[in-house]
């Protein structure tokens, strides 16, 4: 066993590396789809006074989230729930 570890401790060691490194990449993905769902939903709920910038806006974030139209307001609703600290 020794031996064997001896041989391909690089190569252990790089595969724990490259398995931490695509644990990480895949947090950053999520983190930032997330990130853009609740800047689209910002945006949505910013121009909430003007129906034609509104109804623009919430098209936007339903493309952004790709949550369809009809259900982007709950969405956003429970997306901005989980913002709360």
């Amino acid at each position: 066993m020794a031996k064997f570890l001896d041989k391909n401790l690089t190569i252990i060691l790089l595969s724990i590396i490259g398995y931490f490194l695509f644990l990480i990449s895949n947090s950053l993905k999520d983190s930032a789809n997330y990130n853009s769902d609740l800047r689209a939903c910002a945006r949505m709920k910013a121009f909430s006074n003007d129906k034609n910038l509104y109804k623009l806006y919430k098209e936007q974030a339903s493309l952004t989230s790709g949550v369809e139209v009809q259900y982007i307001s709950e969405y956003c609703k429970k997306l901005t729930q989980q913002n709360i600290f």
